[in-house]
């Protein structure tokens, strides 16, 4: 696009911004859950956010203000010590998350790690370079930010996207939501927007709900979570305590699992959906299954290659510990991935995992080499009576899933010093 040559149009980077930030709140039981991050635009010139980002297209600074935006956004969350277990919307341009960051915004980039972003892909040209696009994607994710689709069911681009995307988050559009479409093609969309969080586990939004006859309509529709002026309008955030009680909730929904596919899947799980026999499982039962796996490996000798992830919230045991080392002595390699510091005398491979991402949740061990592969891989879903996590878990020898998390996990390992 050729940059704006009208001299008398002031540039949207030298304005002041205002972000507003709207509840997303869980259907039925109406607990705040999470918050929308909007841009709103100065008063003068601009009467709307849009018109702003019509500026910047005009003087080919998208690039530049949507990363602004953001940055704006997420001073904001900060300093209103935004809850981390609580989800933070932020809209985004494809062509915004295909570029770097700017490099004033790494601090607090830094400083933002540890809140819980699913940034919302905008719909507006979506099949305007679609290669672009999944490199958007891939770039935001390795940010650690979760991935929504926006209104979803506006355009016909959104659904033709869903699977190749494979968003945490599908966010349906309010004319879809309002009962505004004809039924055939409502039915279609909420038939492959089922369809996509059944085999995902992406988490369904509806927007736009401003009475109780589009809460019941998004309830019908299948959406976990909703927003809408019957929960509130777009405000200030409130300064948060230790419990959230400035903002009403108890901030206890679970994020959304992560969903895309290999090579843009962050985490085993992700990959693991399509996989059956999926059950919950108690920490006794998965270890078991992980001692099996991690001794055939060690059977299995110097052309076995062994993965672990190991939870934040979990400690590697002294036992579980020296197994591991005596798979490295004997394996092609061994890498354990876990948020706790590299500890002497390990032969492994340790990968260090930020504790606030994805990853991070996330108990596997998969084993791959020429005669064999097998996983087990599992995510934490929350705590039993007696306060020991409970796992949904998957234990399967399909080569291409071991496979492909065996791939996916080596992207991760950094070389090694020459020196070592």
């Amino acid at each position: 696009m050729r940059p704006s040559t009208d001299a008398s149009e002031p540039s949207p980077m030298a304005v002041d911004l205002d972000t507003v930030f709207q509840p997303v709140v869980e259907v039925g039981t109406r607990t705040v859950v999470g918050f929308e991050a909007l841009t709103r635009a100065p008063s003068g010139i601009w009467t709307s956010a849009a018109g702003l980002f019509h500026a910047a297209e005009r003087q080919n600074l998208v690039v530049e203000f949507d990363w602004r935006c953001r940055v704006t956004s997420l001073r904001a969350a900060l300093a209103a010590a935004f809850p981390t277990d609580m989800m933070l919307f932020l809209n985004a341009e494809p062509t915004g998350l295909d570029a770097a960051p700017p490099a004033d915004a790494l601090p607090l980039l830094g400083a933002a790690r540890g809140l819980s972003i699913t940034v919302e892909i905008t719909e507006r040209h979506l099949m305007r370079d679609p290669a672009g696009l999944l490199r958007a994607v891939e770039h935001a994710r390795r940010l650690g930010w979760r991935i929504a689709l926006d209104d979803v069911g506006a355009d016909s681009s959104s659904l033709a996207l869903l699977e190749l995307l494979r968003p945490d988050v599908i966010k349906l559009d309010m004319s879809l939501v309002q009962d505004r479409m004809p039924a055939a093609a409502a039915a279609a969309i909420r038939s492959a927007v089922t369809t996509e969080a059944d085999r995902t586990g992406a988490v369904i939004v509806a927007e736009g709900i401003e009475n109780e006859r589009h809460e019941r309509h998004a309830i019908e529709l299948g959406a976990h979570h909703g927003q809408g002026y019957l929960y509130g309008h777009p405000t200030r955030l409130p300064t948060f305590g230790p419990t959230d009680e400035a903002a009403g909730t108890t901030a206890t929904a679970t994020p959304p699992a992560v969903t895309v596919r290999d090579p843009a899947a962050v985490t085993p799980w992700g990959l693991s959906r399509h996989v059956d026999g999926r059950r919950r499982i108690d920490e006794a039962g998965l270890l078991e299954a992980e001692r099996r796996l991690v001794n055939r490996a060690t059977q299995l000798g110097a052309t076995a290659m062994v993965f672990v992830t190991v939870p934040a919230s979990t400690t590697i045991s002294a036992e579980h510990r020296t197994r591991l080392r005596d798979a490295a002595a004997h394996t092609a390699l061994t890498a354990v991935f876990h948020a706790s510091p590299v500890v002497e005398g390990d032969a492994y491979r340790h990968v260090t995992v930020d504790p606030y991402e994805p990853l991070a949740r996330e108990r596997s061990v998969i084993v791959v080499s020429p005669t064999y592969a097998a996983a087990s891989i599992a995510l934490e879903i929350g705590l039993s009576d007696d306060g020991f996590a409970i796992y949904e878990s998957v234990l399967t020898e399909d080569r291409e899933a071991a496979l492909g998390a065996a791939t996916l996990l080596t992207r991760r390992i950094p070389a090694l010093d020459p020196a070592d």
